[in-house]
């Protein structure tokens, strides 16, 4: 009956999906569900949402479905490598649904309304990022920008293919249809994530006055392994079966290592 399955929001999606795993956690006392994933012991319970998102998604590519998944756009203030303010427009999606959207999505593309030059509000479609939103393609050759129709988004993508047929050969392209989707589950690395983390670490020590550190990163580095390990538990105790929270500490460090005191 349908050829593309839309979801709207991928954002909704994903909170229903944590919300399932929560439902049916098995809690210490025999019973299911809880109030918070963070209660599923050892940080397991990100762990199992990522699973369950990323299989589902999958599951409806592989089922030879055309998959449209929509976000939100939000301002968001970043800071670079030299502590310099930047706003990026990026997607509302939680940042661990993103990173596997972003895994699988062959176009990432940017819808606004902008004036033309008679003064019509006319709606475009970004195809290539800049450092003022997040966009992009696999294909090698789409324009920076459309006016947003269906007809004009599958002329890009066919007139960019053509020309990457014309560049590398035309043996190395076929019109017949092969699903070729691969898992887009990622291998975790123990040893890798424990060293990134600690190295995060220590050079928000070597970089910070000991006082600064103590009262603005202690804390926040604290937070962040209550949150993922529960309240006490220090990182340095992870066993390799939380390599899942390991990872989602080592992503919040990133983040953290960002930001600088007020």
């Amino acid at each position: 009956m349908y050829s593309t399955i839309t979801i709207d929001t991928c954002d909704i999606a994903y909170d229903y999906c944590l919300k399932y795993i929560c439902d049916n956690a098995l809690r210490s006392d025999g019973g299911y569900g809880v109030d918070s994933i963070s209660d599923i012991p050892y940080g397991k319970g990100y762990g199992m949402v990522a699973k369950e998102f990323d299989e589902c998604l999958r599951s409806i590519v592989m089922m030879d479905y055309g998959l449209v998944l929509i976000s939100h756009a939000t301002d968001k203030t970043f800071k670079d490598e030299n502590g310099q303010e930047y706003n990026k427009i990026v997607p509302t999606l939680d940042k661990r649904a993103s990173n596997i959207v972003t895994r699988m999505a062959d176009i990432i593309a940017y819808s606004r309304i902008v004036t033309d030059k008679n003064g019509h509000d006319v709606t475009k479609l970004f195809l290539r990022g800049t450092p003022r939103y997040v966009a992009g393609s696999r294909f090698k050759y789409t324009p920076d920008v459309i006016d947003f129709s269906y007809d004009n988004l599958v002329a890009a993508i066919n007139d960019a293919i053509d020309k990457q047929a014309a560049e590398d050969g035309s043996e190395y392209f076929t019109d017949t249809k092969v699903n070729l989707y691969k898992d887009t589950s990622q291998e975790l690395n123990f040893d890798d994530l424990m060293a990134e983390c600690n190295g995060i670490i220590n050079k928000l020590i070597s970089s910070n006055e000991e006082s600064v550190f103590k009262s603005f990163y202690q804390p926040r580095i604290i937070q962040i392994t209550d949150r993922y390990l529960g309240r006490g538990q220090k990182m340095s105790q992870c066993s390799r079966e939380q390599v899942e929270a390991l990872s989602l500490i080592c992503d919040d460090l990133r983040e953290l290592a960002t930001q600088s005191p007020q």
